[in-house]
């Protein structure tokens, strides 16, 4: 609707916008009829070119904090965020996605995450933030949405990809975002030989961020470099620019206190030192890839093999498939019931699996507490091919083996899932006066999806195709983590 302003009204209103974005804001959040006045103005189109934050806040109706202004406005062409959780960093991310393709004609910005679905997360949020400006500017911006690539007007494109090399290849980037990058597969190949010369034409710039995880990785190395604009903030950063709710603060303290590991990686945001950890941050890392967990109740081709660890009414229980690749496999289905849940509904949940995913080869189920009449009941309602397993010191130690062996090797690959991997991340070892070791999880934390896992790497080693020899699970391989129990 034209708002039919006087030459002298628009000129004011224009030298307003130019003063202050705590106007702009406002004006963008109370009138964006006036919005679409203002930019008409050269003056404004000019501003928006160099100034991110004051597009931010007319177009994306967004105040930053200090810290993700200094990351916005900066000129650096190699940038590193180790910011902390629920920090704002998805957010800024996406708002300077949008910023750089309005206003560089012609550009390719791509977004690269360790798997399709969180690349397409930080996607979202910039369709999210397009949607939520007004309908006349919107237009103007967009010409093209699809599910993973968004086609502006200006020939510009923003692309969400996972960290594949097959599907990164052939592109010519001028923005390259990379989130969580500590947890990209091949790593240094990428960043060497894929992404580094997507940018060597265009002069192009590259932001790469990630929560700290793991010092044999290449988001750890470009820390250390000179090269790099490191941009660090700890959930002080973020308290004290008013993102973080009395409840957040609250969740903070209760990870400090309990939770030692994951409180300074994921809220000092710096790089820990693990001890007696059995599944380390690099070799987690480097066991993801980019697998997506497949949904229960739909057909599923394959080889499966599950796990099921079974939980009381203070415990969770949890089931995950495994399905073989070659000589590998991919975890591709995990399920954490809620505490308090019955067998009866674990066992209907197991039922459907089986009957939608028809090639289940066995089912390795925890009967320590239950007894063999888990398993009785779970064959009665025609769950697939359960197996029970008491569980003890010696196979427990032996599962845990095969688990960590696997992932060493690269012949069992995790999707990219935070909570997983803290879970799996967690899990502490120490050694018994039989000479076998004792697993435990801290306080706090639970290890059920630990050993759902490790049941279904159990299951597919003691039951292999034909004619396919089980590997060994004894220390030898290069890339097999050091430890005096394996």
């Amino acid at each position: 609707m034209e708002m039919g302003l006087s030459e002298d009204d628009r000129k004011k209103l224009v030298s307003a916008v130019l003063a202050s974005d705590d106007f702009s804001l406002k004006l963008r959040r109370n009138s964006l009829d006036l919005v679409v006045e203002a930019i008409r103005d050269s003056e404004v189109m000019k501003r928006f070119a160099g100034d991110p934050v004051f597009f931010s806040a007319l177009i994306l109706g967004i105040r930053h904090t200090p810290y993700q202004t200094k990351f916005l406005t900066s000129s650096s062409k190699r940038i590193v965020l180790r910011w902390p959780r629920q920090s704002g960093k998805t957010h800024s991310l996406a708002a300077y996605a949008i910023w750089y393709a309005t206003t560089h004609p012609k550009t390719t910005t791509l977004i690269v995450a360790p798997s399709q679905r969180q690349s397409m997360m930080v996607n979202e949020d910039v369709q999210n933030l397009i949607d939520g400006a007004p309908r006349r500017i919107r237009s103007a911006l967009l010409r093209l949405r699809t599910r993973t690539t968004n086609h502006f007007r200006n020939g510009s494109k923003i692309v969400a990809l996972p960290n594949s090399e097959n599907l990164l290849r052939g592109y010519t980037a001028h923005l390259i975002i990379l989130d969580e990058a500590a947890f990209f597969r091949n790593d240094e190949e990428i960043f060497q030989y894929i992404l580094t010369p997507m940018l060597a034409t265009t002069g192009g710039k590259m932001i790469v961020s990630s929560t700290p995880w793991g010092k044999n990785t290449q988001f750890y190395r470009i820390n250390l470099d000179p090269g790099w604009e490191v941009h660090h903030v700890t959930w002080r950063d973020a308290r004290d620019a008013g993102i973080y709710k009395p409840e957040g603060l609250s969740e903070v303290e209760r990870v400090r206190t309990s939770l030692p590991l994951t409180y300074l990686t994921e809220y000092e945001a710096e790089f820990a030192e693990e001890v007696d950890t059995w599944l380390n941050q690099d070799l987690l890392a480097a066991s993801c890839g980019d697998v997506e967990y497949l949904p229960f109740n739909r057909p599923q081709e394959g080889e499966f093999y599950a796990g099921v660890d079974l939980g009381e009414s203070q415990d969770y229980s949890a089931i995950a498939v495994i399905r073989r690749r070659g000589d590998g496999a991919d975890l591709v289905h995990m399920y954490q019931f809620p505490i308090g849940t019955s067998l009866a509904a674990t066992i209907g949940y197991l039922k459907i699996l089986g009957q939608r995913w028809r090639r289940i080869q066995t089912t390795y189920v925890d009967q320590t507490k239950q007894g063999p009449y888990i398993i009785r009941d779970m064959q009665e309602a025609g769950a697939p091919n359960p197996i029970g397993v008491n569980f003890t010191v010696q196979n427990k130690q032996e599962m845990a083996q095969i688990l960590r062996q696997r992932l060493a090797e690269g012949r069992l690959t995790l999707p990219y899932d935070r909570g997983l991997l803290d879970e799996l991340n967690a899990i502490q070892y120490q050694p018994t006066k039989t000479g076998h070791i004792q697993l435990d999880h801290p306080r706090g934390t639970h290890d059920d999806r630990f050993w759902a896992l490790a049941l279904a790497a159990y299951a597919a080693e003691k039951n292999p195709p034909p004619h396919t020899p089980r590997a060994a699970t004894t220390q030898g391989r290069n890339n097999t983590p050091s430890n005096p129990y394996i």
